[in-house]
């Protein structure tokens, strides 16, 4: 298997999409007919989780410390609407999660699990992603979506689209939480 489609040792007890040969997060809305809906996440499974101490992708229990993974705006604010995750898992989704990885890839718009975006987040992706790693989180649900508040920043990773439309960490740089 390629470096890119490596999945994390943490992440090899999921469910695995048969379609597209990859693990299903453990926060992914599910259809009424059961498949996976990877544009959207179970905010309630993601709350449950978080409040367990469990990673949103993997599930596994979380040790410190954690990571979110959002653009710039999530950074500047200090919230998140997806869970917390270990950085393994993070980091696994910058490479095998089609949305993340591939810049011209778009999630599908018509929402089928919720309806509904949260309110703060954008239809367009960011021009890169940001990993906060700390030490631990609070969570709240905010006009029915959850929202993920993490302790102060430790270290930030950068994850920026490269010329072939890739996912690829780059230098942090000029980011302040």
């Amino acid at each position: 298997m390629d470096a890119a489609r490596e999945i994390p040792d943490l992440m090899l007890s999921l469910p695995v999409d048969l379609r597209r040969g990859l693990p299903i997060p453990a926060v992914t809305a599910r259809r009424p007919d059961g498949r996976p809906d990877f544009s959207t996440v179970d905010g309630w499974t993601a709350l449950r989780l978080a409040s367990e101490g469990r990673c949103g992708v993997c599930g596994n229990p979380l040790d410190s410390p954690v990571a979110f993974l959002g653009g710039p705006d999530a950074v500047a604010v200090g919230a998140y609407h997806d869970p917390p995750m270990h950085e393994s898992c993070a980091e696994a989704s910058t490479r095998l999660c089609p949305h993340l990885a591939r810049r011209d890839m778009r999630r599908v718009s018509d929402r089928r699990s919720t309806g509904v975006l949260p309110a703060s987040s954008a239809e367009e992706k960011p021009e890169f992603w940001v990993m906060w790693i700390c030490r631990g989180f609070s969570a709240y649900v905010f006009d029915g979506m959850p929202i993920f508040e993490p302790t102060p920043c430790l270290r930030l990773r950068t994850f920026a689209y490269t010329d072939d439309g890739r996912l690829r960490e780059t230098p942090t740089t000029a980011l302040r939480p």
